[in-house]
């Protein structure tokens, strides 16, 4: 089972401590990914106990990281070489370089390995965001009052990347602007003009954001188009990236 697997359970056992199904462990007892439940039908018990023993709780939480763990839209690029245009591009300048062949290899790498690691950095930034807020919202449709120190940090991550993203001037300042309208700047509402939010409320809160990041996801996807086409008419005006509902606090 997918959350199960050696390389997701750390993610589960986070996600279990996040919806407070499950506690951490007094101690070392039960060994590294052991979780304490509570209750009468609780004590210590590992993972794969808690998942044999509470199924309702378990499938709960997994289908909660299964939420938070999709794939961004473009994140197979980060599988592939340059190619492309910029690929073309390189060609051509080692051509019309001649005598400067090796110094404009050099130049040409140099650049494409910034670039995969810059692309890289972000994919994984902006995953991280997605997986931690979709996290907090679920658990904020229960508790109002949910920690939300976790996804304010993953926010400042990704929006620390944004601000470094390099020109042109076009994908510069599209990148500005997503940074500042990420959600979660702030807690989101328990309460409205002096009432609490009710459960389907709340939801509703949760869902908007929800929309949010699954824009800011493709948008972010969309900063890693190659820096030629971001001078094209049609990126400059209304198909160039921006940021949908702007901050959602």
């Amino acid at each position: 089972m997918y959350c199960l697997a050696d390389e997701h359970r750390d993610e589960l056992r986070d996600a279990a401590l996040q919806l407070d199904v499950v506690r951490r462990p007094l101690g070392p007892a039960g060994g590294a990914d052991a979780v304490r439940v509570p209750g009468p039908q609780g004590g210590v018990m590992s993972l794969d106990d808690w998942a044999d023993k509470h199924r309702g709780d378990f499938e709960r939480v997994c289908d909660a990281v299964l939420a938070a763990a999709g794939d961004p839209p473009g994140a197979s690029a980060d599988k592939g070489g340059s190619g492309g245009l910029g690929g073309f591009l390189d060609g051509v300048y080692l051509l019309a370089a001649g005598a400067a062949l090796t110094l404009v290899g050099q130049m040409t790498e140099r650049i494409s390995a910034e670039r995969r690691t810059r692309d890289r950095q972000l994919a994984a930034a902006v995953q991280e965001f997605r997986r931690i807020a979709w996290l907090y919202l679920t658990a904020y449709e229960q508790d109002p009052e949910t920690d939300h120190a976790e996804a304010l940090r993953a926010r400042e991550a990704l929006s620390q990347l944004l601000v470094q993203v390099p020109g042109p001037a076009p994908r510069r300042e599209a990148a500005r602007r997503l940074a500042d309208s990420l959600p979660l700047t702030n807690r989101l509402p328990g309460s409205r003009e002096g009432q609490p939010l009710l459960p389907r409320q709340r939801k509703s809160e949760a869902d908007a954001v929800r929309t949010t990041l699954d824009l800011q996801t493709r948008e972010v996807a969309d900063l890693r188009r190659p820096a030629p086409l971001w001078w094209l008419p049609g990126a400059r005006g209304s198909d160039r990236p921006t940021s949908a509902g702007g901050p959602h606090a």
